[in-house]
């Protein structure tokens, strides 16, 4: 079962009370079909819930024939898929006057009239995602999709996505808008705008998920930068000490070291001693009380005394 069909069940389990707000939904659930007309009313979607949804909310309001013919798949995520429709043209041509839209009006847009408040307004979207809407799991990826057959359409329902969350909650969710394959396909990729509009849409289940993956998401990249750092401070620990350990060599071989002062003898015993010991350690290690700024001081002349000697 996937993270969008999960979601889709949640948002089919929302008890709607008031009248307006179930047309809202109804309005969004025909409106975003493949196929919205006066002439033909259909949609298409792996989600048997959607499916009852929609035939329940629609026959029961508009009082129209609503069927449902599932077709068998030989996919295992989605072994089946289901066409709704409304096969009467009658009945077809009822409901798309019902919701205020003209025949004669070649391009159709969404009628505000239905969504007048913010409640509406939430119902209508969550109809619209579960006519055409997926998401992806969030272990994967944040992405939110509604796919249209209309420019404007989509175009409107972007508009409407911003207002509703930023009336909701006081910060407009971003959708963009992309065309794939002759199709339009309004998206968001924020966890927080996606996050938003489903508590926005009822399904507040799938909204904490998405933000418990997140965080756990925050806290392993945080513990990978944590190990990378420290991988990384040890590998220059180390590199940094192969140095030192090759330029005292080095001395000793060409007889500079006994030139050293004590200062830099007892420096450089202590790092032929703790060959992979941290500046840190190295200072704890001392017998002679010395800091970190001191030690380093003068393991880099030990280097720099080094490098003259090995050239």
């Amino acid at each position: 079962m996937s993270f969008s069909s999960d979601v889709k069940k949640e948002l089919c389990r929302v008890n709607v009370k008031l009248d307006r707000i179930e047309q809202a939904e109804a309005y969004g659930l025909v409106l975003f079909c493949r196929r919205f007309s006066a002439e033909e009313i259909y949609m298409r979607t792996e989600s048997h819930s959607a499916a009852q949804r929609f035939a329940q909310t629609i026959a029961g309001l508009a009082g129209v024939v609503v069927n449902i013919d599932e077709t068998l798949t030989s996919r295992k995520s989605s072994p089946s898929v289901y066409k709704v429709s409304i096969p009467l043209n009658d009945d077809c041509s009822r409901v798309f006057s019902y919701f205020g839209h003209d025949r004669t009006n070649p391009f159709l847009r969404i009628n505000l009239a239905n969504i007048e408040f913010e409640p509406c307004a939430a119902a209508f979207l969550r109809g619209a995602f579960l006519t055409c809407g997926t998401i992806s799991s969030p272990e994967s990826e944040y992405r939110m999709e509604f796919n249209t057959v209309h420019k404007n359409l989509s175009e409107d329902l972007c508009r409407v996505i911003r207002e509703t969350t930023e009336l909701a909650g006081g910060r407009a969710a971003s959708p963009k808008l992309m065309n794939r394959r002759g199709s339009y396909v309004v998206y968001l990729k924020d966890s927080e705008d996606i996050a938003d509009l489903l508590t926005l849409m009822g399904a507040g289940s799938a909204s904490m998920t998405l933000m418990q993956v997140k965080i756990e998401k925050s806290l392993e990249n945080t513990r990978n930068r944590k190990i990378n750092s420290e991988i990384a401070n040890t590998e220059k620990t180390v590199s940094a000490a192969v140095r030192q350990v090759k330029a005292i060599r080095a001395l000793e071989k060409s007889g500079k070291y006994e030139e050293l002062s004590d200062e830099l003898k007892a420096a450089a015993q202590l790092r032929l001693a703790y060959p992979t010991a941290s500046l840190k350690e190295l200072a704890e290690f001392s017998e002679i009380p010395i800091s970190k700024s001191g030690l380093n001081h003068r393991l880099k002349k030990l280097l720099e005394l080094g490098d003259k000697a090995i050239n």
